[in-house]
């Protein structure tokens, strides 16, 4: 599989080990898993599109501007934001909406699961604490594969 292949089911899993505030998501059969920015190979993030997770149908979403993020439950920031990663980060900042991205950094940033490769391996590491300021709560099996929590222990206290 190729790593954008590994990510997009990466980004697929990790939506079933989230749980958001009750009543969200509330776009009644839909989640919206929204891509911002450019990506070497989008293809297997495309691929999502009309998957089962959840009970609800993913629609995947290619995004222009960051503001059109606050209607996403998932938002996938590319490396191509890196720059204006704060502005981003600010449209979605304490609204429901898990932020994934696969980019040195992003995890201390606020990116609340960030990808890395190490060893040619993809591995994730999670920011709880914007997911806790986010209302989403991070199973701590999740929390437990991990490679890094930052912001609280791997227990979720």
């Amino acid at each position: 599989a190729s790593e954008y292949q590994v990510k997009a089911a990466f980004v697929y899993n990790f939506i079933k080990f989230v749980a958001w505030p009750s009543g969200e998501p509330s776009t009644g059969g839909t989640l919206r898993l929204c891509i911002l920015g450019e990506m070497p190979d989008a293809a297997p993030f495309n691929d999502l599109n009309g998957q089962e997770v959840m009970g609800k149908r993913l629609q995947v979403v290619r995004l222009r501007n960051p503001q059109d993020a606050r209607s996403c439950q998932v938002l996938f920031l590319s490396s191509s934001l890196s720059r204006q990663l704060s502005e981003t980060l600010e449209f979605v900042r304490g609204r429901p909406v898990l932020t994934v991205g696969d980019t040195d950094g992003y995890a201390q940033r606020g990116v609340m699961i960030n990808m890395y490769l190490e060893n040619k391996r993809v591995r994730f590491e999670i920011n709880a604490e914007t997911a806790v300021q986010a209302g989403l709560q991070v199973s701590t099996k999740l929390l437990n594969l991990a490679g890094t929590v930052h912001g609280t222990t791997r227990t979720g206290k």
